[in-house]
């Protein structure tokens, strides 16, 4: 049991949803009985999965509902948002407890004091609000809107907080394929919204609030500040470190735009202060993971100034497609 906010832990449901991953699954659901010892393990995969040795309590099979996938895109990536939807509303509606986690099967848990932010902003704006209680969220990749044409974008990979408010978020329709093919420009189709978008987007539709929002046309300053309230009244968006979660290495790597468009614990803790406790000024502490994700992207960029330098030097002008493969090796990007 947590003593500082007297959650039990058999009072929570970690719902694991996802595809099973023979090398990592099997961790992530010793590391929840770990940490969450006495929780309740859902594991939501689909039908047909290899699950034999992995320890849960309960099991949900899913039909499963297929991705999106863009055929003339090179190495374009499956959006899985149906699959998502799917796995975490049926494993949601499978608990039985007060709370419950939901945690994708590439996670590892590596502690339990998370649970000390769920009551620690609980103040909101009314109009804003519309969960019970405040529902803790990742981070990354939590959008910046000011930063990507990207609003209402919180992180899909975990959230913790009632049951009854993530049955919510997650009970609504899966993506249809217009909104994923939505516009053909330039050789490619473009999607209205990215996965995390749909999910939010349509959640406070069905609440009754009118978003006329996509991703083709620029974010007004009125959609930013919308974004913001909502973030600031409906989540609480933990880093990694403080969410207790250890990320598979694909997204320990990072990405100009992956990274560094998200809003770390601190920038979401200043826009608490701004939108919900009226103090814009209000110092609220040092943002170390700002200043780590400024100093990786200064040696981003020379790194790829260096890159461009040494492909060039060694191919010339000519053979740019494969100039920019090599650049691509170097600076992973």
């Amino acid at each position: 049991m947590n003593n500082q906010n007297m959650i039990k832990f058999e009072n929570i449901s970690v719902v694991v949803q996802g595809v099973i991953h023979p090398d990592i699954t099997k961790l992530t659901l010793l590391s929840i009985r770990k940490f969450l010892p006495n929780s309740k393990i859902i594991l939501s995969t689909w039908n047909g999965s290899e699950i034999t040795g992995l320890e849960f309590d309960q099991l949900v099979l899913n039909q499963d509902p297929g991705g999106f996938n863009h055929t003339n895109l090179n190495k374009a990536k499956c959006n899985n948002v149906n699959r998502l939807i799917l796995s975490s509303l049926n494993g949601i509606k499978a608990a039985k407890t007060k709370y419950v986690m939901k945690l994708r099967t590439d996670f590892l848990l590596t502690g339990n004091t998370f649970l000390n932010f769920f009551d620690r902003y609980n103040l909101t704006d009314p109009n804003f609000a519309l969960f019970k209680h405040k529902v803790l969220a990742c981070s990354y990749f939590s959008r910046n809107p000011k930063k990507i044409n990207l609003a209402y974008h919180p992180s899909d990979i975990a959230f913790f907080g009632l049951k009854l408010d993530l049955l919510d978020l997650f009970d609504i329709n899966l993506m249809p394929k217009s909104d994923e093919f939505y516009i053909f420009e330039n050789g490619e189709w473009q999607r209205k919204y990215a996965p995390e978008q749909y999910i939010f987007i349509s959640f406070l539709r069905k609440k009754g609030v009118n978003v006329s929002f996509s991703n083709q046309f620029p974010i007004t300053k009125k959609q930013i500040k919308l974004t913001e309230k909502y973030f600031t009244s409906n989540f609480i968006f933990l880093e990694w470190r403080f969410f207790n979660l250890k990320p598979p290495k694909k997204l320990k790597l990072y990405r100009e735009l992956d990274h560094f468009s998200c809003i770390t614990y601190i920038e979401w803790k200043k826009l608490y202060y701004k939108h919900v406790i009226q103090k814009p000024n209000k110092f609220v502490g040092f943002d170390f993971e700002r200043i780590k994700l400024n100093l990786v992207l200064k040696y981003y960029k020379l790194l790829k100034i260096i890159a461009k330098f040494i492909t060039f030097f060694i191919f010339g002008k000519n053979n740019k497609k494969l100039r920019k493969k090599i650049r691509k090796k170097i600076t992973g990007n």
